[in-house]
């Protein structure tokens, strides 16, 4: 069983565009730096016929504020940076007292050739 860590973790907005060529970017804006309670971190690899593909997925747990709440309702738009990395929100469980939020974030690391 693994043990439950506070980290520091900072929450970003999320923006998206296109370019006149119609390229997709994603523009990466820090909103305000928190602390979680960090737990359940899993790595994962799949491999298909030709990559190697690395996928993290990790728990954090925070105190339901409004802020947290503006991240419920909009998962899409925001994203976490913890431990200098990008980590995209997959899905978020609040307790039914609505004291707290677990939110699951994954982290796709670069395809390899096997």
């Amino acid at each position: 069983m693994a043990i439950a860590r506070f980290e520091n973790i900072a929450i970003n907005n999320l923006t998206f565009g296109a370019s006149a060529f119609g390229e997709q970017s994603t523009t990466i804006t820090k909103w305000f730096d928190t602390r979680a309670t960090v737990s359940n971190v899993s790595n994962g690899m799949r491999i298909s016929e030709k990559y190697r593909l690395y996928s993290d997925m990790i728990n954090f747990k925070l105190n339901y504020t409004p802020n947290i709440k503006t991240i419920v309702d909009n998962q899409d738009q925001y994203s976490i940076t913890y431990r200098a990395l990008d980590w995209r929100i997959n899905d978020v469980r609040e307790s039914d007292d609505r004291m707290s939020v677990t939110i699951l974030a994954h982290r796709n690391n670069p395809a390899t050739a096997v």
